[in-house]
């Protein structure tokens, strides 16, 4: 028998839905009205407008929850549904942390500390492999290929000179220049205090932040699942255990819809009932 991910009760799932799949459901088509509004302001994501860049973030988040519900309502496919959960997990930790900042400043260093560090492993990837031809496939291929890689890598050198760049331009920078020069070299976006900038946040502390109980214990756990570890491995036998990860699931999109609410509702206007009959049939 599998090792069981304890069950959150939400008496509102139970008092309101069939199955925790359509509670969940619900509830990225409720985020998916605001989303959707505030993409018709936000119309390119880019990583010099904040609102525009974190709004394409929680779109990829709601992509991910649609595809946890499509499989679990399967009941086949356990493993995938924990390590998603976890990769639901991790993301809304770090809008949390990265863009739930109530500090203007703080929020725009950790931004760019975040999109530096993300691009930067991927420009390191690209500049450690260097193309030769070997002749294996046609030189046109190869060229096209050629011209793609040095294309990336010149959009990756160019974001990693903005987010440093503009870093440095700001008034935080001044005040706190030998801290977040630190910060800069370890692309520290979870760093816990200006004052001591190579100390981080684990996961754990990060899930802890988003209030969901018993979250910072079982959404380690599920590296079981990410990682392909033993726990992995193990038949499952009872389909009702489809329940508890996606329960977790529902807490975090549950966090992602309040935090919509609080950022662009304001900006979008009121729902009309179009908008919510689209969205809820």
């Amino acid at each position: 028998m599998a090792l069981r991910i304890m069950k959150i009760p939400i008496p509102e799932v139970e008092e309101n839905f069939d199955s925790c799949e359509d509670a969940l459901a619900h509830i990225v088509k409720s985020c998916r009205i605001i989303v959707d509004k505030a993409k018709r302001i936000c119309t390119q994501s880019s990583v010099q407008d904040i609102p525009a860049y974190s709004l394409a973030f929680i779109d990829k988040v709601l992509v991910e929850a649609s595809t946890l519900i499509s499989i679990s309502r399967q009941r086949k496919d356990y493993n995938t549904v924990c390590a998603l959960v976890r990769i639901l997990a991790d993301n809304v930790a770090t809008l949390n942390i990265v863009y739930n900042c109530e500090n203007d400043e703080e929020r725009v260093l950790r931004h760019l500390l975040y999109v530096l560090d993300g691009v930067s492993q991927r420009y390191e990837l690209l500049e450690g492999h260097k193309m030769r031809y070997d002749g294996k496939i046609p030189k046109e291929t190869y060229d096209a290929l050629y011209l793609q890689v040095e294309g990336a890598k010149k959009n990756a050198r160019g974001c990693i000179d903005f987010c440093v760049e503009n870093i440095k331009g700001r008034l935080l920078y001044v005040e706190h220049k030998q801290q977040i020069d630190v910060l800069i070299e370890r692309k520290n976006w979870k760093y816990k205090d200006m004052a001591n900038p190579k100390d981080s946040f684990t996961w754990k502390e990060l899930y802890g932040m988003l209030n969901i109980n018993t979250g910072d214990e079982m959404f380690p756990y599920l590296s079981q699942y990410v990682h392909g570890l033993s726990v992995s491995n193990i038949l499952l036998d009872d389909k009702d255990d489809f329940d508890a990860p996606v329960l977790f699931a529902t807490c975090l999109i549950g966090w992602l819809w309040y935090y919509i609410r609080k950022v662009y509702e304001p900006h979008v206007g009121s729902y009309t009932l179009e908008d919510i009959v689209k969205k809820m049939t």
